[in-house]
């Protein structure tokens, strides 16, 4: 690696052309020589940071994992501790710049689990951290069963992420947005009536 490179500038510079390419061509078309190309150079540009093309996908969702958990820090400090899950909700769904995108990546990893080793233990690891989360923020909004509430979220907005690729007409994010509220106000509803 030569020296005057800067190493998070050019993983950044890679995880944009890996998004550029996702965006143009679809998801399965990210590959080595096609963000090498989108960087205007030989694969050897790539490869002498990212190695395999699922090193490439997860630089891109790294990046974003890290813009999102900025946007969502910048959501919480302004909500009472009540409404806590209901703002993890709204940001997990709500599309900005590339997000589409990145969530095609997503199950870009889900599909491609099974036989890439890397991208099966990011995916486990990133599915416990946004459980988690989900979790903590069902209890500070004071629900009797947490882990139940947030393994509800957590299909819920996973299962959104499928459904808007497979209909985005009908699973638009209000409708999503509409069945999510509407199920998380009834686990609320059936605590208060127990």
């Amino acid at each position: 690696m030569p020296r005057d490179v800067n190493l998070d500038q050019r993983l950044a510079d890679i995880a944009a052309a890996t998004i550029s390419v996702a965006r143009t061509s679809g998801a399965h078309a990210v590959t080595l020589r096609s963000v090498a190309t989108q960087l205007g150079g030989s694969t050897t540009l790539v490869t002498n940071y990212l190695p395999t093309r699922a090193a490439l996908i997860l630089n891109a969702l790294d990046q974003g994992r890290d813009r999102w958990r900025a946007e969502l820090d910048d959501v919480l400090a302004t909500v009472p501790a009540s409404q806590r899950l209901a703002a993890v909700v709204e940001w997990a769904l709500t599309s900005t710049t590339d997000d589409p995108v990145l969530r095609a990546l997503i199950l870009e990893i889900v599909a491609n689990a099974g036989v890439e080793p890397d991208m099966a233990a990011s995916l486990r690891r990133e599915s416990d951290i946004f459980r988690t989360m989900l979790e903590e923020a069902a209890a500070e909004s004071g629900f009797a069963d947490p882990a139940r509430v947030a393994d509800v979220t957590y299909l819920m907005v996973r299962g959104a992420y499928i459904a808007n690729t497979e209909d985005p007409a009908h699973w638009d994010e209000t409708h999503v947005r509409d069945v999510i509220r509407a199920t998380i106000a009834l686990q609320h509803d059936a605590h208060r009536s127990t």
